[in-house]
């Protein structure tokens, strides 16, 4: 079926990373909301821990835009996931024109907004800058003409350097339809760790909304709107209507570990697990006993940071044990990986983990595997045959020291992972650094595949 895209939207991106996208993402969204019109949030790129701020704000999951993993599915995927919106506002990734690469467009904010034709609104950050501005916004423009510019939003500013600034950028052809204020709690709310911005699951969500409510106080709803429509073109797509359903026998019970440990879910697994299974929700921190399932899930997380409460929780690292001895089926990625291995060295400190893979995970200042990363399965693993190629991304400031001998399941063409290989199998266990989006390939469907026939076959 070919429609058109035509809900109105923006891009929000700036001319570096690190320049508050998440924070005016945020803040437009709740001006919005809060003038009473319905927002879609979306993130460019395999981002999670954005997306998972951007929740928050809407009571509504947002999905990722990722034109490397995804292709031209991007357009379908804002048309669904924007339906009965009045605007959608995608949050890009890194600055404007910067890519994977570095040597051309491809993954790059500025491509997604060509494909889109989803118009930049363009964030300028005012410390120690006044003309400057101008030559930036001039500079942005001409470098690729076919990226249109609808207006530009100020942050982290002085007062005094709203109508200064705002008249430099106006006489550049944009208008200016906001700005946020200096804020000493807000910049500590939004402050970076290794890996970015605190997840959702982690932040103290009554002061992250009571800064988010100061900084859209000055963002000019109706001009962002007018924006909106006014440059927004119409997109063609072709509809899949029918979708691949699974053959399953049997409702599987899935456990997802989570809490504040384990947070790196693409809302549409958890959407997945619900479609496929019965859902139960495991805290790695407080809950003692797996109980009755069939199948686990370990996402990435922060295991590092909460590494203490993992090492004290012996009773749930015991059941996780019983389960994988007992022929249980786990997938894990990255940090669930960390969690399975015998400990974790983290600030000199070493942290006894589930034991479940026979090696040491350390904890680096700089990141081991940071990219978009392809790999192919050389062994048959629960989640894919061997000679299928999976592709996702990897973003893990761990390395493995190895103890026990293990044949990798996964061979990567490019990326890390190990050590140019990956993947554990232990009985019907997987564990591996990368990160697997759903929508390029579903590892749920397929591992619940995996014991649906085991689960079949037994007398």
């Amino acid at each position: 079926m070919i429609m058109e895209l035509t809900v109105p939207r923006l891009i929000v991106s700036s001319y570096k990373g690190k320049s508050g996208k998440t924070l005016v993402t945020l803040a437009i969204a709740y001006a919005l909301n809060k003038a009473g019109f319905t927002t879609s949030l979306f993130k460019a790129g395999p981002d999670y821990i954005d997306a998972s701020l951007h929740g928050l704000v809407t009571a509504s999951p947002s999905r990722n835009l990722d034109y490397v993993l995804m292709g031209y599915g991007i357009i379908e995927r804002l048309h669904k996931y924007s339906r009965g919106s009045d605007i959608a506002l995608i949050e890009g990734v890194a600055g404007l024109y910067d890519s994977p690469s570095g040597v051309d467009e491809y993954g790059s904010t500025a491509q997604l907004s060509k494909i889109l034709k989803a118009p930049i609104l363009l964030i300028i950050n005012g410390e120690r800058i006044n003309r400057t501005a101008g030559a930036l916004i001039r500079g942005l423009r001409q470098f690729d003409p076919d990226v249109k510019f609808a207006g530009v939003v100020l942050t982290n500013v002085a007062s005094r350097q709203v109508d200064k600034l705002s008249r430099i950028i106006e006489e550049e052809g944009l208008p200016v339809v906001g700005f946020i204020p200096r804020d000493e709690e807000l910049e500590n709310v939004f402050k970076y760790r290794h890996l970015g911005l605190m997840h959702a699951r982690e932040v103290d969500k009554g002061l992250l909304m009571s800064v988010i409510e100061r900084a859209s106080a000055n963002i000019n709803v109706g001009a962002i709107l007018k924006l909106a429509k006014e440059y927004s073109e119409p997109v063609k797509l072709s509809l899949n209507i029918n979708g691949p359903v699974p053959i399953i026998k049997g409702a599987p019970r899935i456990g997802i570990m989570a809490g504040r440990v384990f947070t790196f879910y693409y809302p549409e697994t958890i959407e997945e697990a619900y479609t496929l299974g019965n859902v139960k929700f495991i805290d790695p921190e407080k809950d003692g006993e797996l109980g009755d399932i069939n199948i686990l899930l370990i996402g990435g997380g922060f295991p590092e940071l909460y590494a203490e409460g993992l090492e004290g929780n012996r009773a749930l690292k015991s059941s996780v044990r019983k389960f994988i001895d007992g022929g249980g089926y786990l997938y894990a990625e990255c940090g669930g990986l960390m969690y399975l291995t015998n400990s974790i060295i983290y600030n000199n400190n070493e942290y006894e983990m589930a034991g479940i893979i026979d090696a040491l995970t350390i904890m680096l200042n700089k990141p081991v595997g940071h990219g978009y990363s392809s790999a192919r399965v050389i062994k048959d693993i629960p989640i894919a045959p061997r000679g299928t190629m999976l592709r996702g991304h990897e973003f893990h400031y761990s390395k493995l020291v190895l103890k026990g001998n293990y044949e990798y399941a996964l061979e990567y063409e490019r990326g890390v992972g190990v050590n140019g290989k990956d993947g554990f199998l232990i009985n019907n266990a997987y564990a591996h650094y990368l990160h697997i989006h759903p929508y390029t390939y579903s590892v749920l469907s397929n591992i619940v595949k995996s014991w649906s026939l085991n689960s079949t076959s037994q007398p």
